[in-house]
This record gives C-alpha cells, sequence and structure tokens, in this order.
C-alpha cells in the first residue's frame, strides 16, 4: 500500500473542516482508491485517466452523480497530497469530466431498476438526511402496507432492542441489525432536512416518526389518523424518493427498492440453504419473505418465480 492510513486520517481532520461531508462515505472512497493502488503500482493520486475510470468501471455504478461525488473526493484528495509533499498540484481527478463519467456508469443494472446491496449502500452514502438514508433503507427491508403505511406511521418505539426486531401492528415483524436501528432513531429525531439545487437549502422540520412537517406549516393534530393524514404521509415518501432519484439521476422507486430487498434475500436463503431458486421458492421461509414484501397469496411460490426467475441461473 502507497498511502498510509495516518495520512487518510490527517486528510480526513483537514477536509472535515472545510466541507459538508459525510465522513464514512469519504472513508470509503478512499480506502477503495488505496485498495487499487497495488493494482496501479503507485498512489492513487498518481493514477492516469484511464487508470481512474478502469477504477470507477469496476464499481458498477449506476448513478452519475455518484461517481461525480467520487471523483470530486479524490480531486480534492490529491490536492492535499501533493501540496503535502511540495509536489504541482494536478491529477487524473482533475481532467475527468462527465461525459467521461458517462462512459463508465452501468447502463444495463441502471435499466433493471433492480439495485444490489451495495447499489443501495452507495446511495445511502450519497444522502446528507438520515431521513432519505432510512426511508431508503426501509423500503428495501420490506417495510410497505397499502399506501405505505408501515413506514408513514413508523416510529423508533416499534423497535424491540433485545433483538433489534421492528413490531407492526399488523402482526408483521422484520429483524434488523444495530447500524439500522441507530439510522431509525436519528431519521426519527431529525428536525432538518438538507436539500439541494442552485444552492443548499435547509428546513426545519417537526417529526413525526419517519414523517416529516415543515415547523412553519399550519396544521391540526386533530385528524392525524385520518385517511387525508395517511394521504399526506403516502406523498410526503413519493416525495423524497423523487428527489433523491432526481439529485442521484438514477431511477428509483419505492416498488423498485421492495423488488431489489426481496430479490436480495431470496439470494441470501439460497446461499443459506444450498438449494436452487426453484426449490427455495416452495419452502416455508420464501413464503415467509413473500409476506413481509406484502405477497399473501397461496401461490406466492409461482408468483416469486414469475418474477425473479430471470436473475437465476
Amino acid at each position: 500500500m502507497y498511502t498510509s492510513e495516518k495520512e487518510i486520517e490527517a486528510f480526513l481532520d483537514e477536509y472535515k473542516r472545510s466541507k459538508v461531508i459525510i465522513e464514512t462515505t469519504t472513508r470509503a472512497v478512499l480506502n477503495r482508491a488505496v485498495g487499487f493502488e497495488k493494482r496501479f503500482m503507485k498512489p492513487f493520486y498518481e493514477f492516469t485517466t484511464n487508470e481512474a475510470l478502469e477504477m470507477y468501471e469496476s464499481a458498477h455504478a449506476v448513478s452519475i452523480v455518484s461517481l461525480q461525488n467520487t471523483n470530486l473526493i479524490l480531486k480534492n484528495a490529491s490536492r492535499w497530497f501533493c501540496y503535502k509533499q511540495n509536489r504541482a498540484i494536478g491529477s487524473a481527478y482533475e481532467k475527468i469530466t462527465k461525459d467521461m463519467l458517462e462512459t463508465v456508469v452501468d447502463t444495463e443494472k441502471q435499466k433493471s431498476l433492480i439495485l444490489s446491496r451495495e447499489d443501495v449502500d452507495d446511495i445511502k452514502a450519497n444522502l446528507l438526511n438520515y431521513t432519505d438514508k432510512a426511508i431508503i433503507e426501509a423500503l428495501f427491508l420490506g417495510f410497505g402496507s397499502l399506501w405505505l403505511r408501515e413506514l408513514s406511521f413508523f416510529e423508533i418505539s416499534q423497535v424491540d432492542t433485545s433483538d433489534y426486531t421492528v413490531y407492526f401492528k399488523t402482526g408483521k415483524s422484520i429483524p434488523i441489525d444495530k447500524e439500522t436501528y441507530e439510522l431509525f432513531k436519528a431519521a426519527c429525531e431529525e428536525d432538518e432536512l438538507l436539500s439541494f439545487g442552485s444552492t443548499a437549502r435547509v428546513a426545519k422540520v417537526v417529526s413525526y416518526g419517519m414523517y416529516k412537517l415543515r415547523a412553519n406549516a399550519l396544521s391540526s393534530n386533530s385528524d392525524w389518523n385520518s385517511e387525508a393524514d395517511l394521504e399526506r404521509r403516502y406523498r410526503f415518501l413519493l416525495r423524497r424518493v423523487a428527489l433523491i432519484s432526481k439529485d442521484l439521476g438514477i431511477k428509483i422507486s419505492p416498488t423498485g427498492l421492495q423488488s431489489s430487498g426481496l430479490l436480495w434475500h431470496l439470494q441470501q436463503g439460497i446461499k443459506e440453504t444450498g438449494l436452487t431458486f426453484r426449490e427455495y421458492v416452495r419452502t416455508e421461509q420464501a413464503g415467509e419473505l413473500a409476506r413481509r414484501y406484502d405477497i399473501f397469496s397461496e401461490y406466492y411460490s409461482q408468483i416469486l418465480l414469475e418474477k425473479f426467475e430471470q436473475y437465476f441461473d
């Protein structure tokens, strides 16, 4: 390895003072670049344009904005490392354009609307609001019901922290891990939402679980359980997903995220059991997954076959 962990820490400390960043995302970008140093036998800030693009292509990214953010981080990091070493400032990342990045976007994956676990984690890493991250994760995990009621009315008190399981009034339960619990908790407590256009804007909000109401909005609590309230909450979720889709330049939808999550869980079940896809969809375990994602038909096996068989050999 050409770039040490100590050097990365020093860069992060200084970078955080001058930028609004997500440290875990920045660290992940740097660690991925450092991972390619052995392959190209040089520090990441000496990579050529072609080497940098090869690194980006290997990530199978579905979002041009994600690649732009990655390139921006590496451009700033390269400037810092060169400055500290009294070298001329200038790297391949300075020369990489949006048109170049578009050539390494995984267009086939982008068209499918089915996202991998890694794709979902990448989307979350490029979001600044806990609420947006939590909405993406919750949909992937199977929060649903009619009009996304399970997500619209989610409260952190629904999580049993003894085993990190989310319980719903419908009787459905979804296991999560401690990290996801902390994300959901932060989202439910969030009182500001940051959005980007030509300039960054911060909106003060009041949190009702995952649902947010603008702090200056005229509202009454008298109809919180009404059909009108359910529609407001549902439209809030749709609007957040649409904004994420627009900001990252990737086509995502609640239905697409749920389908992606169901496929990923089916793949994990097959790995654990050693069964074929056709064998696994006939198990009770597959039935439980189907019901988690609101497939309640007794013919769930056939539905899963028709929906996902193309993704299995």
